[in-house]
């Protein structure tokens, strides 16, 4: 079985974001860079689904990216169970939209060929949740979203998902695209030697030209990054009497806040 990992690198919700006032790009020059959280549980997956069936699965990792994203692959991907891993490297995909992203990842799976394509539910930077299925859509395949459990058998898979206010389990055969939900699983931290080991694993690089496409064109444009209006004074009411209290927080709420 050939399982592909879709994954992709993301600041750290950590991150703070500096900006004096609006302004066309945000500097994200010292940002600190990781896996996805969502695509973890994808790369967990794709690893104890190779553990079960034995050592004629293969898992690659597949990402779009620059130079950066290499550690990423090394200790995420390829220390913890990953066989091999291709980037596509242009610079244009830099900050792509969903759809951008979808097609070019598509290209891949379908130059190479997959049973299984895993990816996160959706990346923690821009929360579309759009690419997994979009992906789904170009590959003409199966999908089953925001995934809690998950079986394979031979050709078949069983999928648990979540749906508002209770589970559901969807059946159908391979290939398909599974987009992983916390719950899934607990994703291993990797070694130390292993991931001296992930360094020796196959690493390709290749171009849009190289699949053969254009660099998908832009829907949209971001003029303007606009920092959040700073939160107003906190205003606290002193007073002995309860009643006096409640009767001007009730006021301000009124006459200040607008809140009732």
């Amino acid at each position: 079985m050939k399982i592909a990992v879709c994954i992709k690198q993301v600041p750290d919700s950590e991150t703070r974001i500096t900006m004096s006032g609006p302004s066309p790009k945000i500097d994200s020059s010292g940002f600190t860079r990781v896996l996805n959280p969502y695509d973890a549980y994808a790369v967990e997956e794709a690893v104890r689904i190779k553990e079960r069936l034995g050592d004629g699965c293969e898992i690659t990792a597949i990402t779009i990216g620059g130079e950066k994203v290499l550690e990423t692959i090394k200790k995420d991907c390829l220390a913890v169970g990953c066989d091999k891993a291709i980037r596509v490297n242009e610079p244009a995909m830099i900050g792509a939209e969903p759809m951008m992203t979808a097609k070019v990842l598509a290209a891949v799976l379908k130059r190479d060929g997959y049973d299984l394509i895993l990816t996160g539910k959706q990346a923690i930077d821009d929360d579309s949740a759009q690419v997994g299925p979009m992906l789904a859509e170009f590959l003409d395949c199966a999908q089953a979203t925001v995934v809690t459990a998950l079986e394979i058998g031979d050709g078949t898979f069983k999928a648990t998902r979540e749906i508002e206010g209770g589970s559901e389990i969807v059946e159908g055969s391979l290939p398909v695209v599974i987009t992983c939900q916390k719950g899934l699983n607990e994703p291993r931290l990797p070694s130390l030697p292993n991931i001296m080991k992930a360094g020796m694993k196959p690493q390709e690089t290749v171009t849009c030209a190289d699949l053969g496409i254009d660099v998908p064109a832009a829907l949209s444009t971001i003029t303007t990054y606009t920092p959040p209006a700073p939160r107003a004074q906190c205003k606290i009411v002193e007073n002995d009497d309860p009643a006096a209290a409640a009767k001007e927080l009730a006021r301000l709420l009124r006459e200040e806040a607008k809140a009732i």
